[in-house]
C-alpha cells in the first residue's frame, strides 16, 4: 500500500501487477468490455453498460459487500485501446440505499504494456481519497483485503486470456 499526498488529503493507493503470457490485444478484448468484468474482476458478480461506449461509458457493477447487496455506478475516465482503462465511482449503494461515504474519490486503473508479441504486463491499481481521518484509518485497515482482491483478479484474468477462449 502506498500513501500519496495531493492537496493535503491522503490518498490510499494499492497496486498489483502480473506478466501475462498473452498479447495485449487479447487482454484488452477482455478488460475493455463491461459485461466481461464478472469473468475476471473479483469484485463483480454482474456488470452492465448504462450508456455510452469507450471514454465516457457509464456502467454498473453489482456484488456483495459484507453480506449486503452492493451496486457501484462507474464512469470510464480513460480509454486507450490496448493500453489503459480507468473508471471512477460515481455512486455506491448497499442494500439499495446510498452507501456510507468512506472515499471522496475512488478510481480503478488497468494499465497494459506489451512485453513483445505474446506477453503483457498488467497493472491493476486502486486509488482512494478518504473522506476524513477516521475513514482513512478504516480504509487503511481494508487494504490487505483489497490487495488480495486485485491479485485474485489478475490470476483470473491470466487464466481467462491464456485458455484460448475469446468471445
Amino acid at each position: 500500500m502506498g500513501k500519496g499526498f495531493g492537496g493535503g488529503v491522503a490518498v490510499i493507493e494499492i497496486a498489483r501487477e502480473r506478466n501475462i503470457p498473452a498479447p495485449a490485444v487479447r487482454v484488452w478484448e477482455v478488460v475493455a468490455e463491461a459485461e466481461r468484468l464478472p469473468e475476471w474482476y473479483a469484485r463483480a458478480a454482474s456488470a452492465e453498460v448504462l450508456e455510452g461506449a469507450g471514454l465516457g461509458r457509464r456502467q454498473r457493477l453489482r456484488s456483495e459487500w459484507r453480506g449486503q447487496d452492493s451496486e457501484v455506478d462507474q464512469l470510464i475516465t480513460a480509454f486507450e485501446p490496448e493500453h489503459l482503462l480507468e473508471w471512477r465511482h460515481e455512486a455506491e449503494r448497499l442494500g439499495g440505499q446510498p452507501a456510507p461515504r468512506f472515499a471522496l474519490e475512488t478510481v480503478v486503473r488497468i494499465k497494459l504494456e506489451a512485453q513483445g508479441p505474446d506477453a503483457t504486463r498488467v497493472v491493476l491499481e486502486s486509488r482512494q481519497r478518504p473522506a476524513d481521518p477516521d475513514k482513512e484509518q478504516a480504509m487503511s485497515g481494508n487494504s490487505e483485503y483489497l490487495g488480495n482482491m486485485l491479485e485474485a483478479s489478475l490470476e483470473r484474468l491470466e487464466r481467462l486470456v491464456t485458455r484460448g477462449s475469446e468471445s
